[in-house]
């Protein structure tokens, strides 16, 4: 009894200087993890301040620069207002390129500004330029910040996150000391004193040190010799590695028949030999149906595309290799379903050095919501959001692509750079909804006029669009019979929400390739410069770029 005592009261001491070490260790890591995360805290509630002045001041740099090109004070003076209700700013003051100043927060006075810190983060200097020519400057726009009110929220975001590693830090070390004292203590004490007390069946014993025999080592090493006689059971123990291996083999079975993938195995000459339940479900043929495929080519029956997947065959066998592919399945109606499949190909060695394929392992996953948001993301980078035309990049895209046939196969391409006339008017009258209604309704109009899906109708930005026929150069009756149909489709009246009828024009400038140009740029910005001569000499008609000579 007093040697187990004494046994124990060692084993309490060890836990007593686990627990010292890792106190101590938490001690200095909080003081030295607080006093990081209190600068770290402090960086980070000045870079936000810097960073929401700057905001501000991207925000209302248009705004502000329209107003001093202008000179409208009223507007300025607004936007001044505006920008020192925002808590963080101290005083706004906007100066002309000649340094007078144009607008000032009235709050502030303005001897006050030589005393205020251009400190980079809490001041920020907005260059204004012309909202007509981005090379000429206008004035400047200076804003400045409340320091103490961005040293206070600094200090309480640092102090915030010291105190959350701090405390983070406290719940750690009683956690580790609670699962290692849980986990290792205790449990090695339970162990030791079981094995102590089991009873000897072996002659033999391994020898304590005197060193360890008052403690933890010394009883492992005593409860060792006890599991001397664990011999005797290992001719028992193959009867439970025999047993053990079917629980595995049942387990595998299990896996195999509930994986979320579908696994597949084919013979050389592509029919099924085995699958799991999944691959039912993905291709979408019924169980007892997937028996057939048995004695058909899985690979013809399968994938819409069976081409690509022999490709991949031919790659596995010859890198040895895994290859992946995005896959189509068979189209079943309207419903396109893709899955990403993994093959391999398990190979024997022929005579010649060849390899030669027996069997083809595959892995499928169903990736038909994923292709359908590719889809949908794709079609909205490439599509005007309010019309449903192609935007500016993909209608620079696609006329480039135009003229590229137009170059190697000698055709001709005609573009048409379109601007409604009176769209302004109707826009600040009835309002943005009604604009709106008008661009969606002028759009629809557009693509009627076209009807050719191989040309394009794209949307430039604003009241502005563009039209590119394929295969029509300008001395093409469709050309003009297109941008009539579009002259008359556009000035036809439009029924807005509340009943009020509208009523737009179009301004048409044509360029042609080859004619005019070949490059994308000078086409566009010929077809745009005739379009802005007819929006001067009376609107609502088109006319070609250059006079046509033939």
């Amino acid at each position: 009894m007093n040697e187990s005592k004494r046994r124990f009261g060692l084993f309490a001491g060890l836990q007593t200087r686990l627990l010292l070490i890792i106190i101590l260790g938490a001690v200095i890591f909080s003081v030295t993890a607080g006093l990081f995360a209190y600068h770290l805290g402090e960086q980070r509630g000045i870079s936000t301040s810097q960073a929401t002045l700057t905001d501000l001041a991207q925000a209302v740099e248009k705004t502000v620069a329209i107003g001093a090109f202008a000179s409208d004070s009223v507007l300025l003076a607004e936007v001044v207002d505006g920008l020192a209700r925002n808590s963080l700013v101290a005083m706004v003051k906007i100066e002309a390129v000649n340094g007078d100043i144009l607008a000032q927060n009235p709050r502030a006075e303005s001897s006050s500004l030589e005393n205020l810190d251009v400190n980079p983060n809490t001041y920020v200097k907005q260059v204004l330029y012309s909202p007509f020519d981005e090379t000429e400057t206008v004035g400047v726009l200076h804003i400045y910040a409340h320091q103490d009110l961005i040293a206070k929220s600094a200090k309480q975001e640092a102090l915030t996150m010291a105190w959350m590693m701090v405390g983070q830090t406290v719940l750690v070390a009683i956690l580790i000391y609670a699962v290692v004292a849980s986990l290792v203590s205790r449990p090695i004490t339970r162990l030791a004193e079981q094995l102590r007390l089991m009873p000897a069946g072996s002659r033999e014993r391994l020898d304590t040190p005197s060193l360890h025999r008052g403690d933890e080592i010394g009883i492992l090493i005593n409860s060792a010799n006890e599991l001397l006689d664990a011999n005797a059971i290992a001719l028992n123990r193959e009867r439970e590695l025999r047993h053990e291996i079917e629980l595995m083999e049942a387990q595998y079975r299990q896996i195999f028949d509930s994986s979320s993938a579908g696994i597949f195995v084919l013979d050389q000459n592509g029919a099924l030999i085995n699958s799991n339940p999944t691959v039912s479900k993905v291709v979408g043929i019924p169980l007892s149906m997937m028996q057939q495929l048995k004695h058909d080519n899985f690979i013809e029956r399968v994938f819409g595309q069976p081409d690509k997947v022999r490709a991949m065959v031919q790659k596995s066998i010859l890198t040895g290799e895994t290859v992946p592919g995005d896959l189509e399945l068979v189209q079943q109606g309207d419903d396109h379903r893709w899955v990403h499949c993994l093959i391999s190909v398990h190979t024997s060695p022929a005579e010649t050095g060849s390899a030669i394929p027996i069997t083809t392992e595959g892995v499928m996953y169903d990736i038909t919501e994923r292709k359908s948001l590719e889809t949908a993301v794709r079609y909205q980078a490439d599509h005007d959001a309010l019309t449903g035309l192609n935007n500016r990049a993909s209608s620079h895209t696609i006329i480039e692509r135009f003229l590229d046939e137009c170059r190697n196969n000698t055709t001709e391409v005609s573009v048409l750079c379109i601007d409604l006339d009176g769209f302004k008017q109707i826009n600040d009258q009835y309002g943005h909804e009604a604009g709106d209604k008008v661009l969606i309704e002028c759009a629809l109009r557009m693509k009627k006029a076209v009807r050719r899906s191989t040309d394009l109708v794209g949307r430039l930005g604003g009241d502005e669009f563009v039209v590119a026929l394929r295969d029509i150069g300008p001395s093409d009756e469709a050309l003009s019979v297109v941008a009539d149909a579009i002259m008359d489709s556009v000035c036809q009246p439009i029924v807005l929400k509340d009943g009020t009828k509208v009523q737009v024009g179009a301004s048409i400038g044509i360029a042609c390739a080859p004619i005019h140009s070949n490059d994308r740029v000078t086409i566009i910005d010929m077809a745009d410069t005739s379009m802005y001569k007819v929006k001067r000499t009376g609107k609502n008609t088109y006319a070609m770029a250059y006079p046509k000579k033939y």
